[in-house]
C-alpha cells in the first residue's frame, strides 16, 4: 500500500511511503508525533456521508487500507485509549496491545467486551460512579482492572470530570476512539485540540452518524496532514482553530 502525503508537502523522499517498506512505521509515528506537553485527539473513522458505522453497526466494516497501521500508531503516541461503554459493547471492543484502555460507562455494563486475558497487558481503566462497581466487576471478572471514580449525581459525568480523573491517573495524552456520543461531549466542552479522521469513499447506509443534529456547536479547524492512499482512503489531521 502507498500512502502519498499531499499536505504538507515535504521532501521528494517523503512524499510516497510504501507502508509494507522498511521504516515505515517509523515514518508514520514522525508524522502522527503530537505536540508537547498535554492533548487530546478523536481518532474516528467516517464515511463521505459522516457515518462512523456500517451497516452491520460497527466500525471495523469502515476500515480499509492502512487504517490499522495508523490506529496503532496513533495508539503508541498516546498514555490512554478512551472509549465508551457502548461503543465496547457494540464493537466487542479487544484490549489494545500496549496502550491501557480507559472506559466510560454510568451502568458498569461491559458485556459484550471482546477482552481476553494477557500477560503483560496493561489493566483496563473504569470511569464509573460509585454505584455501578459490583456491575463493572461481574462484567470484568478475570480482566486486571482498576476503577476512577465519578460523580455520582443521577446523570452522565461531564468531559471535565472524565478528562480529570484521566489526568489525575497521570495520563497527559488522550486518545478518545468514540463513539459518537462521547466525541461529542468533548467536541461540545472544547477540550479537542486534533481530530484525526479516516475517510473512506463510501456513501449512503444505514450506519450512525459521526455528531447528531444537535450536537456541538460549530468550531473551525486547519489541517495539519493530509494522506491518500491506492483506494482512495483519506487520512488526515486536523487541529483546532483559536479564532
Amino acid at each position: 500500500m502507498i500512502l502519498r502525503r499531499v499536505h504538507p508537502a515535504g521532501a521528494a523522499e517523503e512524499v510516497a511511503l510504501d507502508t509494507d517498506g522498511a521504516g515505515a512505521r517509523d515514518r508514520l509515528l514522525e508524522w502522527y508525533a503530537p505536540g508537547e506537553g498535554e492533548s487530546i485527539r478523536l481518532n474516528l473513522v467516517t464515511t463521505l456521508d459522516g457515518r462512523v458505522t456500517g451497516d452491520d453497526g460497527t466500525s471495523g466494516s469502515l476500515t480499509a487500507g492502512a487504517d490499522r497501521m495508523i490506529l496503532g500508531v496513533i495508539r503508541e503516541h498516546a498514555a490512554v485509549i478512551l472509549v465508551g461503554a457502548s461503543t465496547v459493547r457494540a464493537e466487542s471492543y479487544r484490549l489494545p496491545r500496549a496502550t491501557p484502555l480507559a472506559i466510560v460507562t454510568s451502568s458498569g455494563d461491559l458485556t459484550g467486551h471482546g477482552f481476553e486475558p494477557r500477560e503483560g497487558a496493561p489493566e483496563v481503566l473504569v470511569l464509573a460512579p460509585e454505584s455501578a462497581t459490583d456491575a463493572v466487576r461481574r462484567s470484568l471478572s478475570g480482566i486486571p482492572h482498576a476503577i476512577l471514580p465519578l460523580p455520582a449525581r443521577g446523570e452522565p459525568a461531564t468531559a471535565p470530570e472524565i478528562v480529570g480523573a484521566l489526568r489525575a491517573h497521570g495520563a497527559g495524552r488522550i486518545v478518545c476512539e468514540g463513539g459518537p456520543g462521547l466525541a461529542g461531549l468533548l467536541l461540545a466542552a472544547g477540550l479537542v485540540d486534533e481530530v484525526c479522521l479516516t475517510t473512506v469513499p463510501r456513501l449512503g447506509g444505514s450506519g450512525i452518524r459521526l455528531l447528531a443534529d444537535d450536537g456541538p456547536a460549530v468550531s473551525r479547524w486547519a489541517p495539519r496532514q493530509l494522506l491518500l492512499d491506492d483506494e482512495g482512503v483519506q487520512y488526515a489531521r486536523w487541529a483546532r482553530r483559536a479564532d
